[in-house]
């Protein structure tokens, strides 16, 4: 049976009905994990944090629903650039890129990201999401195609679609799908795309293979690495590092919003692919400048992750240990090597008690379902930052497995 969401987005009718359909069961049913989405912070992001809860009740939580991986909010280096930025430059760009909007940071943070890719030139944008947009509808155009896996994030798919190309999906992680599709296509340009850590398991793309078929079949290949970046590989250089072929990557595309919790994407490519979405990537040619102060405390952030290894050690041993603690306990973590930790469930009443039950037990959890992921498919949701201690982690471990044998999820002792 369709989820409530699920009904409401594909429902027939005036373009008013559905919308009055979800405030109505909203108000009536609503889903059990409904209050879940509509907690407040009432502070920056830190392993424990105070939140207002909907019932108005604040609490402090051991926040696991963060993706500010190194959760570096609130490191002194970071906040002093952000501090010495506003002052000389104030706050806003007030400007698209191409006119008002660049300073010498901005050009700066572009350097230093093309240097961490190993490419010639990078481009900035105002947001992760928009970024993906831009790049991929700027690029293509009718005729070409676009061959996306399926569990890509909804930026990809969504800028693909804007472009015109055919968008071509093949089946998760499948490459013998991608190779039968890449074989049927007659289309001069065509680009592979695809995360490199997917946001809703945790789980890698099989960069090296990616690799060989956009050789044998002369496409271009891009790597979206948002949860990737300064997370995962060695010194953080991401998921195509972990597989020794970062060099082979046409265009790498990562966000600021995860690892550095801040905000913006930035696009890494040689400089005629860059130069190009200079121009024609709307979602920057017509969208003001990231703010100066973000581009500074990102450019810091960057310095902080190579000069001090202690934060990607204690993701690392963070991650690992908090995995462990919880398949131990049977859960299915759907295979993630990464600092996103699902927990399946496949039942999303199931999913909202738990949730709920974690809430009310101090632990601040996300859960993935419709439309991330099909309601069948649903699960909690944990991201660990390298700011938790191993104790707060096994105590969490403790709880989510005692709340999931009383409800069925796990099976009694």
């Amino acid at each position: 049976m369709p989820s409530l969401f699920e009904t409401c987005y594909r429902m027939d009718g005036k373009l008013t009905d559905k919308a009055e359909r979800l405030a109505v069961e909203l108000e009536r049913n609503p889903p059990a994990y409904f209050d879940g989405l509509h907690m407040t912070l009432l502070e920056g992001v830190k392993p424990i944090t105070k939140v207002r809860m909907p019932s108005g009740e604040v609490k402090e939580m051991l926040m696991l629903g963060s993706n500010s991986f190194l959760n570096l909010n609130h490191h002194p280096r970071v906040l002093e650039a952000e501090r010495k930025a506003a002052e000389k430059y104030g706050v806003g760009a007030g400007s698209p890129p191409l006119y008002a909007g660049t300073t010498d940071i901005h050009a700066e943070l572009e350097r230093k990201l093309a240097e961490f890719c190993h490419t010639e030139d990078a481009l900035i944008f105002p947001a992760g999401y928009s970024g993906n947009i831009g790049v991929l509808s700027g690029l293509c155009r009718m005729g070409d195609a676009i061959f996306c896996d399926s569990s890509n994030h909804a930026s990809l798919f969504d800028g693909a679609r804007l472009s015109g190309a055919e968008v071509i999906p093949y089946l998760h992680l499948n490459t013998s799908h991608l190779q039968l599709k890449l074989e049927g296509c007659k289309a001069a340009g065509k680009i592979i795309v695809t995360d490199g850590v997917f946001s809703m398991e945790g789980s890698l793309a099989p960069v090296d293979e990616l690799v060989r078929l956009k050789n044998q079949h002369d496409t271009m290949l891009m790597v979206d690495d948002a949860h990737g970046f300064w997370a995962v590989g060695p010194g953080g250089q991401g998921t195509a590092s972990l597989f020794n072929c970062r060099d082979e990557i046409d265009i790498h595309y990562g966000t600021f919003s995860k690892a550095l919790g801040y905000t913006g994407g930035f696009a890494a490519a040689s400089h005629v692919v860059i130069e190009y979405l200079r121009y024609y990537a709307r979602s920057t040619f017509f969208s003001s400048a990231l703010p100066v102060t973000v581009a500074a405390g990102v450019l810091e952030a960057m310095k902080v992750v190579e000069e001090e290894p202690v934060h990607l050690q204690n993701l690392k041993r963070n991650r690992d240990f908090f995995q462990n603690e919880l398949e131990r306990r049977g859960f299915d973590t759907l295979n993630s090597r990464s600092a996103i930790i699902p927990l399946l469930v496949g039942d999303e009443a199931k999913l909202g008690a738990l949730q709920m039950a974690l809430f009310n037990d101090g632990i601040f959890s996300n859960i993935g379902t419709t439309p991330a992921v099909k309601a069948s498919r649903c699960r909690l949701r944990l991201n660990v930052m390298a700011t938790h201690s191993l104790e707060q982690l096994a105590v969490a471990a403790d709880i989510i497995e005692r709340h999931a044998r009383k409800l069925g999820i796990l099976p009694e002792n």
